[in-house]
């Protein structure tokens, strides 16, 4: 029953559980999510990687079936997705970039982020103005768009969908407050990461040449003067930026000041308004007391006509039983009618149906007994026949046992005449004998034939009394059918016989069914007419109840206005009373407020002073670096130059021999034909297209997009390369030469600025990139290339990367733009791409070399140009992967060109035959998606 004691840990004293103890209070849903987030905070290898956690915690605590977080970037005033749960492609979509310009999609929450208000959709589903944000659109209840605020500053936009039956209330959005606000740190430290510059790691010696001779020590200092003056810059650029957000946070405090006096104002007027209203109601309840009077006489009024009312409703009742039993009466005379209807009818159609049976019968019973008397009739006569026959047969039968017995008189009397033969032949010797057995043997042979005559006539005789016996058969069978078909005649007559019977019982019931119908009708007629009467009474009771009714009604609806007024005036006079106390100390309140918002726009006053004196002293420092660098910058030119007349004297000498090149497979393709399209720099007008040479039958050129002409030097075997300079019609005459291979050297001014402008003119085909110096021989090669624009575009991005891109690649994007590079994460993420992110020029080097990826999306305006030197690296890898270049403010081909005479990127140069004969032995087929491996690379 009673709950055991927790044990105590050992070492720790009993404390009384009294009741002075506190009781420990359970954590809100909003304290138990705000420990979720730090610890998810904490836990996170990198402050990017607990966004997704901790949304998904969001959904969790809030009980939301999706959700979706989006950074607001302040520069371009670009809303962007970077995490989602359970929404569908077309909600990605309409949220991965929004602007206030844009009608594709969705501003909701960028209009909540900027007015800094909460906004609840209810009833989302039948919203017109809502798009389909998750995949079962039809169950969508509410939607919740909640803004995120550093301080002043917008971060981004937290949007919750609750599916049926959940849905989301104003409590709901202040559980999650104080949450939200943690939700913000942990944006501001995403970007923070991505603000920070890291040092870049030192150039590596070059394989080919040998190592320079060291700097002297001025040039380090130079070098750590740079540097140092790049982190005052970048402290100048914070405390500039913590300068602005101190000035928009008091200028967010005045505003709040004013907002505080103008609301102490309008409780002052509150306050006078309230006793105003406090006066009346005063009044109010004395008329209140009259009311209650009025309303006391109305509710005897409402006893007596209720005791009224009751009588009329039991008339009405006694009436309404009169009228269901002559209902009652009247259905059933009804039924009685029907049921001797329908008995009446099948009687007849019975006694119709049975003298058609009883007719059909006699006629085949009278055609059964004519074929069987016709049957009897010639059985007669054949059993005549068969007696005249037997009585022939008979006769001849007697003549032949007369015959027979003549035949033994004769044998016998023959016999006697051999026996006196014999005497005689004894007598009278040989020829005597010999005449008589003549003649004995002709008796005995008329004997034999009168025998078998016998037996003839004997079988005749057999055969004609079986015949004899079977017609006599016959014709006893015959009788007894002639009896059995006489029987079932006098059967059928005695049927008809009844069946006539049946049908004047019928038509006797059918008379007095007609006679009760009769009596029936005239029951109905006459209780008709009872109704009618009893109708035309009623419709008088129910319009005098009506009248009653009506008059009831307004009482009692007088007399809920009275209770209504009345309850109305006591709430406002209590609402009276206690607005008058709020007021008092809300006014107390606003005042403390002013106070405190005085001392902290004094506090923040001083703090600008302290950041501007601060500033000041930090811009002298950098005018005193700035001097000191240009006189180091002055004793590292002179260095340089004797750097230089030391190389030319090494130059001076033979050089070592060249290794030699690695023989080439023949490329297994068709011969590639060259053209020279243009001039040379010096004599090619700026804006003059080449002019194509005449093309060679059955041959595709290789294009290189450069301003000069040192790649035709290069030719191949049964190989040709054709110059185009970078320009605005560069997809029409990509789409005249319909090249093999187009290689494309970054170094070349606008090069960048014509891919886009090829991409944007609708050509298909692939570039491959390489990093060539003006004049050199070598060149680094690098993978695919594409340009995007700035500032990064997720759909463009993941557009462009169809191309080079399926399921399960591995990506890798560089850049300091934190909001764009977290939503085209989200967005490749959803396509099915493994995705790594690189903030600096270091954590870059380390992925390349760790996750060896096969697409790289590098944002060129990184600090120091470290895009540039990114890209360079990437031909250090094997494959080089394909990239994907954004442009920054700097000039790309200057920047390439410092980036390419690094010593550390300049060790996998090529020369250009060589670098030509690779891209045409690269495959430009389009991925295969497969199934990737997810590796978990721990960074710093």
């Amino acid at each position: 029953i009673f709950p055991r004691k927790p044990r105590r840990p050992p070492g720790r004293p009993a404390t009384p559980q009294g009741p002075a103890s506190p009781v420990a209070r359970p954590l809100s849903v909003g304290e138990v999510l705000r420990e979720q987030l730090r610890e998810i905070a904490a836990a996170a290898v990198a402050p990017e990687d607990a966004l997704e956690p901790a949304l998904r915690a969001i959904l969790e605590a809030s009980r939301a079936q999706a959700g979706a977080l989006c950074l607001f970037d302040q520069r371009h005033g670009i809303l962007r997705l970077v995490a989602e749960v359970g929404f569908s492609e077309e909600g990605c979509r309409r949220l991965r970039n929004v602007r206030r310009t844009d009608p594709t999609a969705w501003d909701m929450p960028l209009n909540g982020l900027m007015n800094r208000r909460a906004y609840l959709i209810e009833s989302a589903a039948r919203n017109r103005y809502v798009p389909q944000l998750v995949e079962n659109a039809a169950a969508v209840r509410t939607i919740a768009c909640l803004p995120l605020h550093a301080g002043p500053t917008p971060v981004g936009s937290l949007v919750l969908v609750a599916l049926a039956p959940r849905s989301f209330t104003e409590r709901d959005v202040r559980t999650l407050e104080r949450p939200l606000g943690d939700l913000a740190v942990m944006i501001e430290a995403v970007r923070r990461r991505g603000a920070r510059g890291e040092p870049v790691e030192a150039p590596r010696a070059p394989v080919a040449a040998p190592p320079p001779p060291p700097l002297p020590r001025p040039a380090a200092a130079v070098t750590e003067l740079q540097a140092e003056r790049e982190q005052l810059r970048g402290e100048v650029a914070a405390r500039a930026a913590e300068r602005a957000v101190l000035a928009a946070e008091l200028a967010a405090r005045s505003g709040e000041t004013d907002r505080l006096h103008a609301a102490l104002e309008l409780a002052a007027a509150d306050r006078a308004r309230l006793a105003a209203d406090f006066e009346q109601a005063k009044r109010d309840g004395e008329r209140a007391e009259m009311l209650a009077a009025s309303l006391a006489a109305a509710e005897r009024e409402r006893a007596r006509l209720a005791a009224a009312l009751e009588t009329a409703a039991a008339e009405r009742a006694e009436r309404a039983r009169a009228e269901a039993a002559l209902e009652a009466a009247r259905a059933a005379a009804e039924r009685a009618a029907a049921s001797a209807t329908a008995e009446l009818a099948g009687a007849r159609r019975a006694a119709a149906a049975n003298e058609a049976t009883a007719a059909a019968r006699t006629a085949e019973w009278a055609a059964e007994v004519e074929r069987l008397r016709i049957r009897a009739e010639e059985a007669e006569q054949a059993a005549t026949r068969s007696r005249a026959q037997l009585h022939e047969q008979e006769q001849a039968d007697a003549e032949l046992a007369g015959e027979l017995r003549a035949a033994t008189a004769r044998e016998q009397r023959l016999r006697e005449e051999l026996e006196s033969a014999s005497a005689r032949e004894r007598l009278h010797g040989e020829e005597a004998v010999h005449e008589a057995r003549e003649r004995a043997r002709v008796a005995e042979e008329e004997a034999a034939a009168a025998t078998a005559e016998v037996e003839r006539l004997r079988e005749a005789h057999a055969s004609a009394r079986a015949i004899t016996l079977a017609l006599e058969d016959e014709a006893g069978r015959a009788t007894a059918e002639i009896e059995r078909l006489v029987a079932a005649g006098r059967a059928a007559s005695a049927e008809q016989d009844r069946l006539e019977i049946a049908l004047g019982e019928g038509r006797a019931r059918e008379l007095a069914a007609t006679a009760r119908l009769g009596d029936l009708t005239r029951e109905v007629e006459r209780l008709r007419e009872e109704l009618g009467r009893a109708t035309g009474a009623r419709r008088e009771r129910d319009a005098d109840m009506a009248t009653l009714a009506a008059r009831l009604e307004s009482l009692a609806a007088e007399r809920d206005h009275l209770r209504e007024s009345l309850s109305a005036t006591e709430a406002e006079r209590d609402r009276l009373a206690a607005g008058s106390a709020a007021g008092l100390t809300a006014d107390a309140r606003l005042r403390e407020a002013l106070v405190r918002e005085r001392e902290e726009r004094a506090q923040l006053t001083s703090a600008l002073g302290s950041a501007r004196a601060a500033l000041s002293e930090l811009q002298a420092s950098l005018s005193r670096r700035d001097a000191e660098v240009k006189e180091q910058a002055a004793e590292l030119e002179r260095l340089r130059a004797e750097q230089e007349r030391l190389a030319a004297a090494r130059e001076a000498a033979p050089p070592p021999p060249p290794p030699p090149a690695p023989a080439l497979p023949p490329p297994a393709r068709e011969p590639v034909r060259v053209v020279t399209v243009t001039p040379p720099p010096a004599a090619r007008p700026p804006a003059a297209r080449p002019r194509v040479r005449e093309i060679e039958a059955g041959r595709r050129p290789l294009v290189v997009i450069d301003v000069e002409d040192r790649w035709c030097e290069k030719a191949l075997d049964g190989h040709h390369v054709e110059v185009v300079a970078p320009g605005d019609d560069l997809a029409e005459q990509i789409a005249e030469l319909s090249p093999a291979r187009i290689v494309v050297n970054l170094l070349a001014p606008g090069a960048l600025g014509a891919l886009v402008a090829a991409r944007a003119a609708g050509c298909g085909s692939r570039f491959w990139g390489c990093l060539a110096n003006s004049g050199a021989d070598r060149a680094l090669m690098l993978g695919m290339v594409e340009a995007a624009e700035s500032p990064i575009d997720p759909d463009d991005v993941v557009t462009t990367l169809e191309r080079y891109a399926a399921r399960g690649t591995r990506v890798v994007t560089v850049g300091a733009d934190v909001d764009a590079l977290m939503s085209l994460r989200q967005a490749l993420a959803r396509k099915g791409l493994s995705v790594s992110m690189a903030w600096d020029a270091k954590q870059a080097a380390d992925l390349l070399q760790v996750v060896r990826p096969e697409v790289v999306v590098v944002d060129l305006a990184l600090p120091r140009r470290d895009g540039y030197g990114i890209v360079a690296r990437l031909a250090a890898l094997d494959p080089p992967p394909s990239a994907i270049l954004v442009p920054g403010p700097d000039d790309a081909a200057v920047a390439f060109a410092a980036a390419l005479a690094d010593s550390a990127s300049a060790g996998g140069a090529l020369q250009l035959g060589q670098l030509l004969a690779a891209v045409l032995t690269r495959s430009e087929a389009p991925p295969i998606e497969r199934r990737h491996k997810i590796r978990v690379v721990a960074r710093k």
